[in-house]
């Protein structure tokens, strides 16, 4: 689809060259022209046609040539129903007339296309069967199928929907606007304009709210570390008053335990100083005979062999 256009500017650059070309071209020559160039295969869009100043020169000529010119408006913005109900346009053949209604399917999904409540959808099986002057659903199935492999629309067939409807989803850039439908346009776009402000005012205020929620939890998350660091330093503070404490207490322990140590050595000396007297004592008095009695006993009892 997306090649459709280029492929119908191309299917109608040899026949714009057969009018720039042609010095002082008759009306004759320029509605037959008109007829071979909406006739032929792949020409879809007649656009830069119909802007040429000599086929626009055809609306001051005979009413026969004028009817052509308009038949040219008509395959380039128009539909079928408008072709059928135009008095004094020429009669359209088998290839135009195809031509023709598949360019009026893109016209009646086209968003631009007027709305009117008071209508029927104008995709239904009912709708087109009578703006395309079908007599069947198979020839309008089989004239949306034709659409479809030329690449002209996206659609898909609903016979069995409730009414029975053409679902198209896509179409080519081939139509252009006819003059009346610019307030229509005007009117759509500045609809769009407006939801498109709504829409950003709408994420602003979205934004601001967001940005305004992660201030306030960036200041709480601070005021907690806050409270969080002066509890740690508080705690660091109280451990080092005890450990100091502890300290004191621990050196005045060890005073008391040493000097008790030195109490208990002195003692000791006097203990020593007292069992040396004594042991001198003893000795003195061995010497003064005390102890030669009791020893002379002794061997006199047997002691010694």
């Amino acid at each position: 689809m997306d090649q459709a256009q280029p492929k119908a500017l191309i299917a109608l650059q040899p026949f714009i060259i057969e009018v720039t070309s042609t010095k002082n071209p008759s009306p004759r020559f320029l509605a037959d022209l008109i007829t071979r160039a909406t006739s032929a295969p792949g020409t879809y869009v007649f656009t830069e046609l119909l802007q040429l100043s000599a086929i626009q020169a055809l609306r001051s000529a005979e009413s026969e040539y004028q009817s052509a010119l308009t038949s040219l408006e008509i395959f380039s913005w128009g539909t079928y129903a408008e072709y059928k109900s135009t008095p004094g346009l020429p009669t359209l053949s088998e290839s135009q007339a195809l031509k023709l209604r598949q360019l009026s399917l893109l016209t009646l999904a086209s968003p631009f296309l007027p709305l009117d409540l008071t209508k029927p959808d104008p995709l239904t099986y009912p709708s087109l069967l009578s703006v395309l002057d079908l007599s069947s659903h198979q020839e309008l199935e089989s004239l949306v199928t034709s659409a479809i492999y030329a690449g002209l629309i996206t659609a898909r067939l609903s016979p069995t929907s409730t009414p029975p409807r053409v679902q198209i989803t896509s179409v080519a850039p081939l139509r252009d606007l006819r003059p009346t439908s610019l307030p229509a346009i005007a009117q759509i776009l500045n609809t769009w304009q407006s939801r498109c402000i709504g829409t950003i005012n709408n994420l602003e205020a979205q934004i601001m709210h967001i940005r305004t929620e992660a201030a306030h939890r960036t200041s709480l998350q601070r005021q907690r570390q806050e409270v969080v660091d002066t509890a740690v330093v508080q705690g660091e503070n109280d451990a080092s008053k005890a450990v100091r404490a502890r300290d004191r207490r621990g050196n005045k322990r060890d005073l008391d335990e040493r000097m008790e140590g030195e109490d208990d050595e002195d003692v000791s000396s006097d203990e020593v100083k007292m069992d040396v007297d004594d042991t001198g004592d003893y000795a003195s008095m061995a010497g003064r005979g005390g102890l030669g009695r009791g020893a002379k006993r002794n061997r006199g009892r047997g002691g010694f062999t």
